[in-house]
């Protein structure tokens, strides 16, 4: 059985089957009362519901039960990360490019959650669609940058032009994910390259390599906790 699914038209994760959860394709929207935050490459986690009162910028949110509400991430290459706790109901929704890798966002969104009563153990992940390795270039001192934060390497390929590599965020993030003691079994990646589905996904480099009309656009992905009361 594969982890991943399609359904109403969405990509869904079978680990995150108890939430509802969503990685949209190119021509879906969010629903009108999203909770979203401004998108900055960094490393900054909020709570979803302080969305309402205020724009923040991050690029980690998360949410508990306690507001019916739902969480989104806009990417374009970068890699949607939904989280689940499979004890508590709480979500988080993560946009991560190699900058926010670079900046360990997901293992400080882990932290987060950790400190709102979360056990590790009990953490599921889905790595949405994103730019797969074969089709991701970078100069070596990205790479580099992005090494730095496992202590294995994985995701790099040789690529022909001296100073560049070919990098796998999501192979970065899943080894981020083990280091930490995640277990292998709590860890879905799609199976989708945005740069190489252009029917389903919008593509900055893609967009940038043919200068075309969907440069600047992005896809969501979303999460909506439930209460365990």
């Amino acid at each position: 059985m594969t982890d991943w699914y399609w359904q109403a038209g969405s990509l869904r994760c079978r680990l995150l089957d108890r939430w509802q959860h969503y990685f949209l394709t190119k021509n879906q929207s969010p629903p009108p009362n999203a909770l979203f935050a401004k998108q900055v490459h960094g490393n900054r986690c909020v709570y979803g519901l302080a969305l309402v009162q205020q724009a923040l910028e991050a690029d980690g949110l998360w949410l508990d039960g306690k507001g019916a509400r739902s969480i989104w991430v806009c990417t374009a290459d970068c890699v949607p990360i939904l989280v689940g706790d499979s004890q508590r109901g709480t979500v988080a929704a993560i946009h991560s490019g190699w900058r926010g890798t670079a900046a360990k966002i997901l293992p400080l969104m882990v932290e987060t959650l950790q400190q709102q009563g979360s056990h590790l153990e009990d953490l599921l992940f889905a790595l949405g669609p994103a730019i797969s390795g074969e089709n991701y270039q970078v100069g070596q001192e990205v790479a580099d940058r992005v090494l730095s934060t496992i202590s294995q390497p994985v995701g790099v390929l040789p690529d022909p032009s001296p100073g560049h590599a070919r990098l796998d965020l999501r192979l970065v993030q899943q080894q981020q994910l083990l280091e930490l003691g995640v277990p292998p079994h709590h860890i879905a990646i799609a199976p989708y390259c945005t740069y190489a589905n252009p029917h389903l996904f919008y593509s900055y480099r893609r967009s940038c390599h043919s200068q075309d009309s969907e440069i600047g656009k992005v896809q969501w992905s979303g999460i909506t906790p439930w209460s365990p009361d």
